[in-house]
């Protein structure tokens, strides 16, 4: 495997601004409808990104069965990225989680690629994915962060914790705002974002912006949607979010650590929201596959734009590649 010190170290544009496009549920594999590749293609061109961040349901892991499948679907799908030498960082989705080949050995596979900036940074915690990458200013300072959280799986996964079915247990017939059995975040890995948050504030001499990309959304993500008038800004949000069963206090943790500005996520296709809680923004990205359900009109990714005089404020929109 390569070493992570060759690999590309991000930076503010001599402009200015850093670009980052976040593109999930691909859901693809080597049999790939052409659309799904062309939508990629088309995202790098028209938002000229300095960071792509793929969100998650990368792979359609049903139809990966061997290692050899998930390296024929990689060297289709991020040779876009690899080709224009543009940097990238991945995050998993339930999805992916599906492929036949452990999440550890899929993990070791992606990081081989040499603009594959994601790196899972510590083994003792739950999840494969999860990561903070720097992005320097022109005096070579921290300036923002991007930062990463694996979901995991499936509530399925807590099954262990009660001799039976979380998914049963905990999908009571009466929900406040919805109910979702996907993955969630563990404790540990709260504990990790807060540690290496202070870490990075104490090396930078303050707190450094972040974005936050992850696949199932936050509890809190909900209570945003159940309130448009008041915290919806624009885009879609008729579809359930698929999320997790329980509040697992991330949204609390990054009010209190005040360093994270913006949160996006994937998995359900039909959304592409952007959305504001608690000076928060709740993001969403749709989908940039064809071959999975969605609505052609809102495929594509969300381009995020950061200035290195204001790293604090962002401006994002959605980029469609239906027809382009």
């Amino acid at each position: 495997m390569e070493n992570n010190q060759q690999k590309p170290i991000l930076r503010f544009r001599p402009d200015g601004t850093f670009r980052v496009v976040m593109m999930s549920d691909l859901q693809e594999s080597a049999q790939y409808d052409p659309r799904s590749l062309r939508s990629v293609e088309v995202l790098l061109d028209e938002c000229e990104p300095d960071l792509v961040v793929l969100g998650g349901d990368n792979c359609y892991g049903p139809e990966i069965n061997n290692e050899q499948d998930l390296q024929a679907f990689l060297n289709i799908f991020v040779a876009p990225m690899e080709r224009r030498g543009i940097p990238w960082a991945h995050i998993y989705g339930n999805h992916d989680h599906d492929a036949r080949v452990p999440i550890e050995r899929q993990q070791e596979i992606y990081e081989n690629y040499s603009k594959c900036v994601s790196r899972h940074t510590d083994q003792t915690i739950h999840g494969k994915s999860n990561f903070m990458i720097p992005v320097y200013n022109r005096n070579d300072e921290i300036a923002l962060a991007i930062w990463g959280l694996d979901t995991n799986h499936e509530v399925s996964e807590l099954d262990g914790l009660i001799g039976g079915s979380m998914e049963k247990a905990a999908g009571l017939p009466n929900q406040p705002v919805g109910y979702g059995s996907w993955g969630m975040i563990y404790f540990d890995q709260l504990l990790w974002y807060w540690n290496t948050s202070r870490d990075l504030e104490q090396k930078a001499g303050k707190k450094v912006p972040g974005l936050m990309c992850m696949h199932i959304a936050p509890y809190e993500y909900r209570t945003a949607c159940a309130n448009p008038e008041i915290c919806v800004k624009e885009g879609h949000f008729d579809e359930p979010l698929g999320s997790t069963p329980f509040n697992t206090g991330l949204f609390a943790l990054l009010l209190q650590r005040g360093d994270i500005k913006a949160v996006c996520c994937g998995h359900t296709h039909k959304n592409d929201f952007d959305a504001e809680y608690c000076g928060i923004r709740l993001l969403w990205d749709a989908c940039v596959g064809y071959r999975c359900y969605g609505v052609d009109q809102r495929r594509g990714g969300r381009l995020f734009v950061y200035r290195e005089d204001d790293p604090d404020a962002v401006t994002t929109q959605m980029i469609r590649t239906m027809g382009k």
